[in-house]
């Protein structure tokens, strides 16, 4: 696998199953609270049909080759493995069983309580040291649609001779790093190139590591704000940009986290990202203190008209798999595994 090698630098509701309620875990999105609930309840010693016994880094692999078929199933298993992998270190090579994940999403349900009697002290550390990236890799069924939405997007590049340039603009997980990847493998790119920006200094260092272990490129500890933090791609004809921020935890839209990134990265790009895709193709967005709504996709390079640029904004759906997903539905496909 070809990857690029940057460093690290300083600069209506749906019913949902009763069984998945009542989860301790605390500053969360309602389904990753109901999905820990789930995993830790579930019977002891027996893995549920879409856990494989392979390791994370073989599943991965698996997926990468086209001749493969692609299943909810598989894209949950790693969802899963990669939450373990992220706190555990070299895990991604290993064999897991699947009371070892259980046993973690229990301690994360708890990691901003007391330890109990027999934690690992610095497990519940890194579990607090890493929460905010960890709430959402918690999510195990939103990071699966994720996967499923990137990797099988119909208008994605397919190898014609260039490299695969992927970029993300709001790294956190460096979950859509990896679907990036496992797309381009699967497209019959050779020469994959992906780079995500992160800027937390704690949490990026550990995304990164996982992240170019696992041989899905690089995160770069940059502002994604700064029109020089592109440097490294100008020139280059991009073939997918993608922003995991806006498929995270429910948060506002403004223009220091959301507008400023897309505008000095189509600054510095300019046309060599006319014709890539994009993850979300489209984010419907809504300010109550403007009372408007937004369309924002790459026809407007993700920026909404300039008397909003400063209003606040809560993403109420994505356009994803040719079709119009409220917030609220993204992961809900794949709790039926749990249930």
């Amino acid at each position: 696998m070809n990857n690029t090698d940057h460093r690290h630098d300083t600069e209506g509701r749906d019913t949902i199953s009763m069984s998945l309620i009542g989860s301790p875990l605390v500053s969360a999105g309602m389904q990753a609270r109901n999905f820990t609930a789930a995993i830790q309840n579930a019977t002891p010693g027996i893995a549920p049909d879409f856990y494989s016994p392979e390791s994370l880094s073989a599943d991965i692999e698996r997926l990468c080759d086209p001749g493969c078929q692609m299943s909810d199933a598989a894209f949950l298993n790693v969802a899963v493995k990669y939450f373990f992998a992220y706190v555990h270190e070299g895990a991604y090579n290993e064999k897991v069983g699947y009371d070892e994940i259980a046993d973690l999403y229990e301690q994360f349900s708890r990691h901003q309580s007391l330890n109990e009697p027999g934690d690992d002290i610095e497990i519940m550390n890194l579990l607090r040291q890493w929460s905010s990236v960890l709430r959402v890799l918690a999510d195990a069924p939103r990071a699966a649609h994720i996967m499923r939405a990137v990797i099988g997007q119909k208008d994605a590049p397919r190898a014609s001779g260039g490299p695969y340039i992927g970029v993300d603009v709001g790294a956190g997980t460096g979950i859509m790093l990896l679907a990036q990847q496992i797309q381009a493998r699967r497209n019959g790119f050779m020469d994959v190139q992906t780079l995500g920006y992160q800027t937390d200094p704690i949490s990026g260092e550990r995304t990164h590591d996982l992240v170019h272990s696992l041989g899905a490129g690089s995160v770069m500890l940059a502002d994604p704000t700064r029109e020089g933090a592109y440097n490294i791609l100008r020139g280059r004809i991009i073939s997918y940009v993608a922003n995991e921020m806006v498929a995270g935890i429910q948060q506002s839209l403004n223009e220091s986290n959301f507008f400023n990134k897309y505008q000095a990265f189509f600054k510095a790009i300019g046309a060599n990202a006319d014709k890539a895709a994009y993850f979300p193709e489209g984010l419907i967005a809504h300010s109550g203190a403007e009372g408007a709504s937004v369309i924002l996709a790459k026809e407007n390079e993700f920026s909404a008209p300039i008397e909003y640029l400063d209003a606040e904004f809560i993403p109420q759906g994505l356009i994803i798999e040719g079709k119009v997903l409220p917030m609220h539905k993204l992961g809900r496909d794949f709790y039926q595994f749990l249930t």
